[in-house]
């Protein structure tokens, strides 16, 4: 860690003297130069534009940010050209005066036309991730901005993904990807690891308008991630305009109020930036549960009663500022996101035991810098940086003595009794981690490039229980150490095929407590370290056999090492296990996506894939019916076997449908167990499908879009969206009698959503029902989810 950091140094070094050296050249000449941004006219950056100075020989192709520069320009007059397969050739007149640098954006319009009968259409960038060899799908919230979603909305419309909630707004979730889920799955923000971040950074918090994309790798993980993912990795690409104001405020059933402000503002001459996004969430989460009546540890009665201990709220705040399109930097970016949220605890892992006083705080803040520079010192040589550190302060709070409650909130007093409801606890949980990535590639020609990433996480947990001062296992440290460097070489023989081949080295090292010899007379708790060492890799390629046509395989020998809560537990509802190991997987994809019209108006696209993986030391959940605890565990051996598909359907610009669904059977295969009392012992789970987990989920959607209807410039949308979950056993399916297994049922929910904008989308309202039918929906552990809920929002972009 030492020598990183100094190398981190070093570097930012190195980079300042460049800068300076780059500055007293360019005043030693007489030239100018001019760089800009190009994008779509939604907002999307476009890569691949190309941009000249008419009349001359100067001309470049934007980055994959849309970003462009220009320099040896002599001064005078010249008019600058942007021109993009399907889109509108744009030109505009510039003067450069001496040493002038001029910021020119283009916004690009887009067109179709027919060459001997096949259409061409230009390229977003959604659409240029979605055409990468790695299986992933990246699904823009363009459509979405004037609706109630959040990042967890949008995610569950993707085929292969379910995320699974313990409740209402700000519950805990649990996102599943191809059978892989929690932590197996790894998130990012912009590229920037999510996996330490306060709770009230997660998916329910992320308003939709913060949002540009989602990119969602299953399986093969990019080695520019850096990750260590198991079963793929989800992308959050923030919105990346240059000026702009988008400001929405919601309010719904539940008393639920959401407020969401982001904006951003680009110097045009200079390349000075501020980003800045902030939102709010409030809902009491009252709402109705079907649930048995306990009295004196009996069940008296089944009623549906209001959860009545549940309020959640939350805030965040990130702001970024620095300069973007210099000539030392396409970026470089200094950023802070502060959050912190509270949750009143209604129950634990199941709807077994109610609680009437347990807390959950969390605050979190989070400096960051970001550098990336395109062509640095030689063409071809990109290199980028990310760095977080990242400070949370957790609290558990369950210091109601002697009280437990039923679900009607009546309290039973207990004489006496100086017991929590679940374990009398003040714990404070001090939580620091810093992350770095860095990224460097180098295209040799246009057949050629390499790729190495590096990615280090230093994370220490500090806990104290007020309640319990003198705890043993708090007298510990508790530090995880993790580093995954990769390589990857890119081989493009034609333009129809690409091939990537990489390679990865995972480092792990932590420290903790452990019980040893327990029921003996030497029990004890002592410090227990881990240090583990993988090597992964992996190949991934794709063909177009036609222009829309597109096959995709990939195949990854893969680990995923653990996270802290896995280890070191959350102080209330997980347990720790020290001993629990990285989990291994060998993953193989292979998909075909076509997109293809008739009669010009009807755009078909169509997209499947198959999964099998095999796992090793899985990292599995534990979880029993009556228990509100829960624990982490390695089941030695599983397999899954998926098939997913995908079907879009759009008629001019008036109707589109869509739909997918997901199979995919997860099963144990392991012949036996080992434990410390018994040794090996026989699996009899061999062959059953891990519990907790749906096997059969699909989604649809429909909408209508009116446009100038009501007004000159507006916009009306009318849009439905069905989800079914096939019914699914909670715990392992051989156990307990034929009619006394648990199971969650078969559900299925309806949303309708309607919205209008006006002036071009400055004005827009939308108006929303969720769970039409107010069907019983249950989710992670059978926890109910709410029933009818209807929300207003209203938005105003500048």
């Amino acid at each position: 860690m030492h020598l990183y950091s100094k190398s981190i140094i070093a570097f930012l070094i190195f980079l300042a003297l460049f800068c300076l050296c780059s500055t007293a050249w360019s005043q030693a000449i007489d030239k100018a130069s001019v760089s800009g941004k190009v994008s779509s006219a939604s907002g999307e950056a476009l890569a691949g534009v190309t941009v000249v100075v008419k009349g001359t020989q100067v001309g470049i192709t934007t980055d994959q940010n849309g970003q462009f520069s220009l320099s040896g320009i002599s001064p005078g007059n010249y008019v600058l050209t942007a021109s993009f397969l399907g889109f509108e050739t744009q030109e505009k007149a510039i003067e450069l005066k001496p040493l002038q640098n001029l910021q020119v954006d283009f916004s690009l319009k887009e067109r179709t036309f027919e060459i001997e009968g096949v259409e061409v259409i230009g390229k977003s960038a959604t659409t240029q991730v979605n055409e990468q060899a790695y299986t992933v799908t990246a699904v823009s919230t363009k459509e979405l901005l004037n609706s109630t979603s959040d990042a967890k909305e949008v995610l569950n419309r993707v085929s292969g993904v379910r995320v699974l909630e313990e409740g209402g707004l700000g519950s805990r979730a649990s996102f599943s990807l191809n059978g892989f889920s929690g932590d197996q799955v790894k998130f990012f923000l912009d590229g920037l690891p999510m996996d330490n971040f306060s709770s009230s950074l997660s998916l329910s918090d992320i308003p939709v308008n913060t949002i540009e994309r989602i990119e969602v790798y299953k399986g093969v993980v990019p080695v520019w991630l850096g990750t260590d993912a198991l079963g793929g990795a989800v992308n959050i690409i923030t919105n990346k305009k240059d000026n702009f104001l988008d400001a929405s405020y919601s309010v719904g059933s539940f008393n639920t109020h959401r407020l969401s402000l982001n904006g951003a503002y680009t110097n045009p001459t200079n390349g000075f930036t501020f980003r800045g996004s902030g939102n709010y969430n409030y809902s009491d989460n009252n709402y109705k549960v079907w649930v048995p009546i306990v009295r004196n540890s009996n069940v008296v009665d089944s009623a549906e009663v209001e959860r009545f201990h549940d309020r959640y709220r939350s805030g965040t705040l990130m702001l970024e500022t620095g300069w973007t399109g210099r000539r030392y930097a396409d970026n470089l970016l200094f950023g802070v996101i502060a959050s912190g949220n509270d949750q009143q605890v209604q129950t634990g892992a199941t709807m077994g035991t109610v609680y009437g006083g347990i807390m959950r705080n969390n605050t979190s803040v989070v400096p960051t810098f970001k550098y990336s520079k395109d062509d640095l010192f030689a063409d071809g040589l990109s290199v980028s940086l990310n760095a977080a550190f990242n400070y949370t302060q957790g609290e558990v709070i369950d210091t109601l003595s002697g009280v437990t409650y039923n679900w009607l909130g009546e309290a039973t007093r207990i004489p006496g009794s100086r017991d929590g409801e679940q374990s009398r606890t003040f714990t404070t949980l001090d939580d620091t981690d810093f992350n770095s990535q860095f990224n460097a590639g180098y295209t040799i020609n246009p057949q050629h490039s390499l790729a190495l990433n590096y990615s280090v996480s230093h994370f220490r947990r500090e806990t104290f229980d007020s309640e319990n001062p003198e705890k043993i296992e708090n007298q510990f440290p508790k530090t995880l150490n993790k580093q995954v460097a990769g390589f990857a070489y890119k081989f493009d023989p034609s333009e129809k095929w690409t091939t990537t081949l990489f390679g990865k080295l995972y480092l792990l090292r932590a420290e903790t407590s452990k019980e040893f010899d327990f029921g003996g007379e030497t029990r004890r708790m002592d410090a227990f370290e881990v240090h583990k060492q993988n090597v992964g890799y992996g190949v991934a390629s794709s063909y177009f056999l036609l222009p829309t046509l597109q096959f995709r395989a990939s195949y990854e020998h893969t680990y995923r090492l653990p996270e802290p809560a896995e280890i070191f537990g959350d102080g209330l509802f997980i347990n720790p296990n020290p001993d629990l190991g990285p989990e291994q997987s060998d993953n193989f994809n292979i998909g075909a996506a076509y997109g293809f019209k008739l009669a010009q108006d009807h755009q078909f696209d169509l997209g499947s894939s198959f999964i099998y993986r095999e796992s090793k030391d899985l990292i599995h959940q534990n979880v029993r019916v009556a228990s509100p605890v829960t624990t982490y565990g390695n089941l030695s051996d599983v397999r899954t076997l998926g098939v997913e598909g995908s079907l879009k359907y759009q008629w001019r610009e008036l109707l589109h449908l869509g739909g997918s669904a997901t199979f995919q059977d997860i099963t144990d295969q392991a012949d036996s167990l080992y434990n410390d009392y018994s040794g090996w012992v026989r699996n009899f789970n061999k062959g059953f499908r891990q519990p907790n987990k749906p096997y059969l989920f699909a989604n649809a959607n429909a909408g209508l879009t009116f446009k100038d209807v009501v007004a000159p410039a507006s916009t009306l949308g009318i849009n439905y969206y069905y989800n079914f979950v096939e019914s699914y056993f909670l715990s392992w399916a051989q156990n307990g009698s034929k009619n006394g297994k648990v199971a969650i049922p078969r559900q299925a929910s309806h949303n309708l959503e309607i919205s209008l904008s006006l002036a071009d989308g400055r004005y827009n309202i939308a108006a929303e029902c969720r769970n039409l039918t107010d069907a019983r929906l249950y989710d992670k552990f059978y926890l109910q989810k709410p029933g009818r809920a209807f929300y207003l929002k209203l938005r105003y972009v500048l």
